[in-house]
């Protein structure tokens, strides 16, 4: 008889070790999960200026490319725009702020809501040069000089 109530005794103690364990598991797994940003995009800390390339068709909707410099190296990115209600093709050659994660630069977001207003100083501190080029022009048959920023 006492054997079986040590027995019995044993089984009531591994049981409650397994449970308590599980909560300190489960609770654990709670706290770093809450712990974790809601948004995504809210842990980007670094700021960019970007321009945005070009516009693309892409499973079923727009894709957004455009890149960006940090510390003179060029970023390209891209992003979806499927709820976007104006003509996509107005964003193409603009600049819009960029927020990327200090520690891995691909991962990144554009706000082309958020106009900017820029001067040529702001543009080369942050990474881009006016480059010149040509375009023909048939009504005066001569090549004339313009300039845009790369």
């Amino acid at each position: 008889m006492i054997k079986e109530d040590i027995r019995l005794q044993n089984k009531k103690d591994k049981w409650n070790l397994i449970i308590f364990v599980a909560f300190m598991v489960g609770w654990a797994i709670f706290l770093i999960c809450t712990n974790q940003p809601d948004d995504f995009s809210k842990s980007f800390r670094g700021e960019a200026i970007g321009l945005v390339t070009r516009i693309e068709n892409c499973n079923r909707s727009k894709c957004l490319r455009y890149y960006f410099y940090i510390d003179d190296k060029r970023i390209l990115s891209g992003m979806g725009i499927r709820n976007y209600q104006e003509n996509p093709n107005d964003l193409v050659n603009k600049f819009f702020k960029v927020k990327y994660n200090l520690n891995k630069p691909e991962e990144n977001e554009i706000f082309f809501r958020e106009k900017l207003e820029l001067d040529s100083l702001m543009l080369v501190k942050s990474g881009f040069r006016k480059t010149k080029y040509y375009e023909y022009d048939d009504r005066s048959t001569k090549y004339l000089e313009k300039l845009k920023w790369k």
